[in-house]
Formats: C-alpha cells, sequence, structure tokens
C-alpha cells in the first residue's frame, strides 16, 4: 500500500524493504548510508526517540535543529543557520540529516534538499506520521528530496500491521545495502 501511494505516471518508488519496525528502518538505513562513529547526525528534538537513537546505534553523534514554531518539524531556515556556523567555525557538518514529517505536516523538502547538495548531507525522510500526505502535490515518500524515506505501521499510525516499518528509495545500491542488513 505504501509502495503503491508512491506511485504514479510522474512518481514510482521501484525499491521498499519491509522491516519489523521504522525503528528497525530508520537503523537500516543510517547503516546503508555508512552512518558509523565520529559521524553527525542531525534531526528535529520533536519526534519519537527512533529519529535519533537510529544514530546512535550506528555509533555516531546526536545534534538538533530547532523547529519551524508554525508547523512544529524541523526549520530548513534554523538548518541553513546550523550549517553555515558549523562550516565557519569548523565544527563538524552532518553526514545525515533527519527531517520528520509530524503529524502529516511536511517538512520543506526542496530547501533541505538544496542544503544536502550545498553541504554534502544525505537525508533520510521519517514519514511515520506522513502516510498519504502530500509535498508539492506528489505523495510524501518519493524519495524526490531525500535519499530514503521511512514509513511506521504501529498501532496508532494511519496504516497498522499490529508493527512494522518500511524504507523506500530510488538507489538501487541503497535497497541492496538495506535488504541485507534487515536480514
Amino acid at each position: 500500500a505504501i509502495a503503491q501511494h508512491c506511485r504514479n505516471k510522474e512518481n514510482e518508488v521501484p525499491f521498499a524493504i519491509a522491516t519489523n519496525s521504522a525503528t528497525s528502518a530508520l537503523h537500516i538505513a543510517c547503516l546503508a548510508l555508512g552512518v558509523g562513529k565520529g559521524d553527525v547526525v542531525w534531526t528535529t528534538p520533536i519526534t519519537f526517540v527512533a529519529s535519533a537513537n537510529c544514530a546512535l546505534y550506528c555509533g555516531a553523534e546526536v545534534d538538533f535543529v530547532d523547529i519551524d514554531p508554525n508547523t512544529y518539524n524541523l526549520c530548513a531556515t534554523k538548518l541553513e543557520i546550523k550549517l553555515q556556523h558549523a562550516k565557519a567555525n569548523n565544527l563538524s557538518l552532518p553526514k545525515v540529516v533527519i527531517p520528520v514529517h509530524l503529524c502529516g505536516q511536511p517538512c520543506e523538502m526542496d530547501k533541505i534538499h538544496q542544503l544536502s547538495q550545498e553541504y554534502d548531507f544525505a537525508i533520510i525522510e521519517d514519514a511515520s506520521h506522513a502516510i498519504g500526505g502530500k509535498y508539492k502535490s506528489k505523495p510524501i515518500g518519493n524519495c524526490e528530496y531525500s535519499d530514503i524515506t521511512i514509513f511506521s505501521f504501529h498501532p496508532v499510525k494511519i496504516i497498522t500491521t499490529a508493527e512494522g516499518g518500511m524504507a523506500l528509495t530510488n538507489d538501487a545500491e541503497l535497497d541492496k545495502r538495506m535488504r541485507l542488513l534487515s536480514s
């Protein structure tokens, strides 16, 4: 259903990996992107702990980007300011940024993606709360602005399997790594 949600004539996410939970999907996504000791992952402080713990499981450090007070999502403007400050002061830049689409409200993914190109970080969209959501009239989860998107099927989510998660990507190599890691 999730892979179908992200498919239409313009959008097709060719790879979807089922996991036992979104927490596991986040973990294998970090591993597939090579997150490890010495790396830093940035995410929002307004999320379930799995969005940060996935980096800790890999031995990386976690840092937080402040939220937009209107959406409660990771703020792209504050992300840009934090990136500029880190670069200017020779501080660690993130290997991965994990924006979280809170309560179906999308993050400003085009701006976050543009920053990823400028500052060379990967993006894992945590769309656990965004099944069925749209961004710029396209389904959240199509990976247009991210390397990997994660969905959750926990009992409190819109679509449930009593538990479970899924990682979607457009990248065949990331798909291969996540499939190996998931088993």
